[in-house]
This record gives structure tokens, sequence and C-alpha cells, in this order.
């Protein structure tokens, strides 16, 4: 899912490529730029968690210091060497060589850290693909929207002249006039209205694809009605959410993770095995500990830490049972929402029956305006327009509602199977 680069480059570097024109879901589902900022910020705390990962692993390290000491001194009595330089060049190498778990225990900490990085990662570009699908058709609900609006306006427009005309002729009163007047005004700014929502939605649109100066102009919407996933059973589905559900398999992570620490927390005090290696020179070349070389074992024993210990293996206890608290609130928080995810797309498709019977009643309705106004026997064919776009828009805005919410499902559930449109494997 995670977009690649080419070869040495950075994503800094990396230029989304344009928009095409027009523009359908699939195509703004794939251009989506992993340079954009919801997405950059997962990617900094995976770095930020796999460099954590990486200075626990070289803690153990060899490590090799240089020791250069230049040091007057004023001599004793009677010594061997009564000269005042006492400086001194050394080269020290030390390696851990065991702290009986404690390393090991940090290390498998920050490597299950690491883990969930890299799954909230995969969880941010799935929400972000969610958010540029929500967009989309926000775009074009908009697109709907003017059109209804704009047929309103011209229907109120018409009604206004042909009523300007007859109250030349004295047949219409002066209040109705006003009252088309103030009627067009209204259906004149919600008209404008709409156009602001289509500009502005193309915008947000634009900002999803980390394109904010290149708002698409022509989008074009999947064909309806939608080919949707099946529903499962509401009992299957909260099985399948409790073992497979990422948010909750995150959650898991960090129980463990934190017990991890708590681990490693109490084996912090244990003994240190550590062998060293020395290559010395000194200026003044006597002394039982001037040696050129010397090599050995280093054990250490802690014998008293006062309440560090303690302190240290309690905060890390109390962040397992933080963690075990959030477990278990995730746990109930995703039932929930898969319940009401659940009863709304049982509602949205009962609805479906609803939009099609509207689409279906205002197609033979606007048929029959056609047919009457031909015949001069009735006027309201702007009416009926405005009734079938408003339809158009009803349907469509329940069909979009249905793919949002199989896929806030798929990605709650963690299913890919469950999106409407699910991405390329």
């Amino acid at each position: 899912m995670i977009a690649a680069l080419l070869p040495g480059q950075s994503f800094a570097e990396a230029t989304p490529a344009p928009l095409p024109q027009p523009l359908r879901l699939e195509a703004a589902l794939a251009a989506i730029d992993a340079d954009h900022p919801a997405l950059g910020h997962a990617r900094a705390l995976r770095e930020q968690a796999e460099q954590r990962l990486e200075g626990e692993r070289a803690s153990d390290d060899i490590t090799v210091d240089a020791i250069l000491n230049p040091r007057w001194i004023d001599p004793n009595d009677n010594p061997p060497d009564d000269s005042s330089n006492d400086s001194r060049a050394l080269l020290v190498a030390r390696k851990l060589l065991s702290d009986f778990g404690h390393t090991s225990g940090l290390v498998a900490a920050s490597a299950g850290e690491a883990e969930i990085a890299r799954a909230e990662e995969e969880l941010a570009w799935a929400h972000h693909r969610l958010e540029v699908m929500r967009r989309y058709f926000d775009v074009l609900l908009a697109d709907l929207a003017f059109a209804r609006d704009n047929e309103a306006m011209a229907s109120a427009f018409v009604s206004l002249e042909r009523a300007r005309d007859r109250g030349e002729l004295g047949q219409v009163s002066d209040i109705d006039l006003f009252d088309l007047e103030a009627a067009y005004q209204t259906a004149r700014t919600q008209r404008l209205r709409s156009r602001q929502a289509q500009r502005r939605s193309r915008a947000e649109l634009g900002a999803a694809l980390n394109r904010p100066g290149e708002a698409p102009a022509q989008v074009l919407g999947p064909v309806l009605p939608l080919s949707l996933p099946e529903l499962p059973d509401l009992n299957g589905l909260l099985e399948v959410i409790e073992r497979e559900s990422p948010e909750i398999a995150t959650r898991r992570a960090q129980v463990e993770v934190a017990q991890r620490r708590a681990t490693a927390a109490r084996t912090q005090h244990r003994p240190r095995l550590s062998a060293h290696a020395q290559l010395g020179w000194w200026n003044r070349e006597f002394g039982t500990e001037r040696n050129p070389a010397t090599v050995g074992l280093l054990l250490e024993i802690p014998l008293y830490r006062g309440g560090r210990k303690d302190a240290g293996v309690g905060q890390a206890t109390a962040e397992r049972h933080l963690a075990e608290a959030e477990l278990a609130q995730s746990m109930l928080e995703v039932r929930a929402a898969a319940r009401d995810l659940y009863f709304e797309i049982e509602a949205l498709l009962a609805q479906r029956d609803e939009a099609v019977a509207r689409m279906d009643y205002r197609e033979l309705y606007i048929d029959r305006a056609r047919a009457l106004y031909d015949m001069e026997e009735r006027a309201d064919l702007g009416d009926s327009m405005v009734q079938q776009s408003a339809a158009a828009h009803f349907n469509a805005a329940n069909e979009y509602a249905l793919a949002l919410a199989f896929e806030r499902l798929a990605v709650l559930v963690g299913d890919p199977a469950l999106s409407a449109f699910p991405p390329d494997p």
C-alpha cells in the first residue's frame, strides 16, 4: 500500500504526478501522496521507533576510546623519575558480555514498539484512503447539489418572469409578485452557496491528495448503483473484530511491550559482566599499573540502590496497567463502533430501495410533465426537473454513504474485502 520511491530519491524530492483529467475515484486513490503530512507524521514515528530499536541493539556493542591526559606533577621525594611530565595516552576497548537479561528485555520491548509503529503507519494509510474517498464523494455531491439548485433558480426565475408579464395585465397582485421575487432570491442565494461548495470540496480533495494548488476540475462518479460486498452477520463480525481488528491488535501489542518494559525494570540492577582491553603509553614509565597492554574481565554487582529499583518497577507496572485498561476500553469502543456501522449499513441498504423508488417516480413524473408542457396544459416542468435532480442527489448520497460505511468497517475489521473499492493487492 505504501508508495515506493526511485532509488536514491527522498520523500521530500518526490514530486507527485499531475492528476488525470477527468479524474476518477480509482485514479484519486492511486494518487495518494506518501508525502502528505498525515502520512509523513506516521512515517516519522515509525522511523523514530526503528532508530530507538537500533539504539537498544547497539547498547552492548564494543566501544573503543582514546584517552589523552597531559598533566604536570610535583614528584614526591626520591622518585625513580623526578621529571614533572606525567602525561599519558590510552586506547581502551570495552564490551558488555552479559547483563543477565536486562538488555535483551529492552531490545524486545523496542522491537515490539517498532512493530506497533509499522502497524500504525499502515493504519494511517487506510484512514487517509478513507479521507480521500470521503472528499471525492463530497465533490460529486456538491456537483449534484449545484445542478439541483441551478434548476431551482431557473424555475423560480421563469415563474417570476411569467408573473411579471401577467402582472402587467393586472392578473397577478403585487403581494404575489413580491412572494415570487423573494423565492427567486432565496433560490439564487442557495445556488451561490452550492457553487461555493463545489469550489470548497474540490480544494479539500486537492489538499487530501497533497496537491493544494491543483483542485480537480472534472470529477467523474462511479457507476450507480455501486457493487457492494455482502454484509456479514453481526455476531460473526464481532468475533472477527476481537481477533483481527488492527486497533485491538495494536492495543494488545502495547500491553505486551509494557510487560517487557516491566520485566526489564526488574532486571535493571542485575550484575554486569564486561571484557576490557587497554593499550597505554606513559611519559614516566614506572609503577604496577603502567603496563603497555592489559586484558581482563569486570563483574559489577550492585549491592544497594536505595528506592530507585522499586520506583522503576512501580512506574513500569503502572504503565502496564494503563495499557491493559486502554486495551479493555478499546475493545468496548471497537465493538460499539462495529455495531453502529452494522446498523447504519442496514438502514442505508433499506434506504437504497427508497432512493430507487424516488428515482423511478420522478422519472415517470417528469415524462408526464414534459407531455403536459408540450400540450400547454401545465407549466410545472421546471419544478419536476428540480425534484428529479433532488432524487438523483438523494440516491447518490445514499450510495456514497454506503461506500464510506463499508470502508470504515473494512478499516475497523482489517479486511479489505469489506471495501466497495478494495485496494490493489
